[in-house]
């Protein structure tokens, strides 16, 4: 049997695909922009799946980003180093998943977002080499990054 969502899930989950789908079409600002390689697509579509993935568990669509988080870095995704862009990225949504990963009560969507966690440590670490950190032991396993807070809505 399905338990409901507590309307702080509900509001954390909203607010956690918004910023997935911010992470999402920021990839795809730098591809337009003229980042090559394949990863860029790969990530873009991983971020879109993270945010359906939460979706699918909430029952909340997935169709609105986050546009102050989109806002603040699309610049950046868009000039010359669109990687150390991403890895910045990757470190602040790592801390702001995990934040709110420990705010979460339904055990469904503790699993999903602490698999999200997972995954964006390791976009982190990737990202981390393609900045030209690869050898930089701080910046593969220290995150430093503020996690992003909800704007909370009356």
């Amino acid at each position: 049997m399905s338990v409901p969502l507590s309307e702080d899930d509900l509001a954390n989950t909203r607010f956690a695909i918004g910023v997935e789908l911010a992470a999402r079409d920021l990839y795809r600002a730098a591809i337009a922009s003229g980042a090559s390689g394949t990863a860029w697509a790969i990530l873009a579509n991983q971020h879109g799946s993270y945010a359906q993935r939460l979706a699918g568990v909430s029952g909340i669509s997935a169709d609105t980003r986050d546009n102050p988080t989109y806002d603040n870095n699309v610049a950046a995704f868009q000039g010359d180093r669109p990687a150390n862009a991403a890895f910045d990225l990757e470190n602040t949504l790592v801390a702001t998943q995990a934040a709110l990963l420990g705010q979460i009560v339904s055990p469904n969507l503790a699993d999903v977002s602490a698999s999200v966690v997972s995954m964006e440590s390791r976009h982190a670490a990737y990202l981390a080499e393609r900045s030209g950190r690869g050898d930089n032991f701080d910046a593969l396993f220290t995150n430093t990054a503020t996690p992003l807070i909800r704007a909370v809505t009356p």
